[in-house]
Parts: C-alpha cells; structure tokens; sequence
C-alpha cells in the first residue's frame, strides 16, 4: 500500500469515529429521555430495583461520555497523523 492508499484508509476510520460518535449521541439522548422518565416514575419508590435502575442508568451516562471522548481522540489523532503523513 502507497501513503495515499494509507492515508485514504485512515480517512475512512476517522469517517467511521465521527458516524459512531453521532450514533451514539442519538442514544445518549434517548437513554437520558428514558432515565428521566424512570426517575419521575419510580422517585418515591423502595423497592430495591427502583434504585439499582437508578443508579444503572447513571454508569451509562458516565460511559457515554467517556466514549464519546475516545471517538473525539481517536479523530484527532488520525487527522494529525494524515497531516503529518503529508
């Protein structure tokens, strides 16, 4: 493989990151319509679960985030290697 060829295939992995980010901010934002659904349902309740739901819903967050930061990284650091690569 040429450097074009290589920097034509790093182009398409950065392409990738950016429509998997995109993909998963969609999510986001209906797993944060579902979480605040779930916490009006359920906010008064004992029950064991209701709670375990609660804070479930919470580590997703966090892990949406923390992906969303690696697509971020994963981008820039492919568009500065095909700069790089000239």
């Amino acid at each position: 493989m040429d450097i074009d060829g290589v920097k034509t295939t790093i182009r398409a992995g950065s392409r990738a990151a950016k429509a998997g980010a995109k993909i998963l901010e969609q999510a986001a934002s209906e797993a944060a319509e579902a979480d605040a659904l779930a916490r009006v349902t359920i906010h008064d309740s004992e029950h064991e679960y209701a709670q375990k739901a609660l804070d479930g819903m919470a580590g997703l967050a966090r892990e949406v985030e923390v992906t969303l930061r690696r697509f971020t990284a994963a981008v820039e650091h492919a568009d500065a290697y095909v700069r790089a690569l000239g």
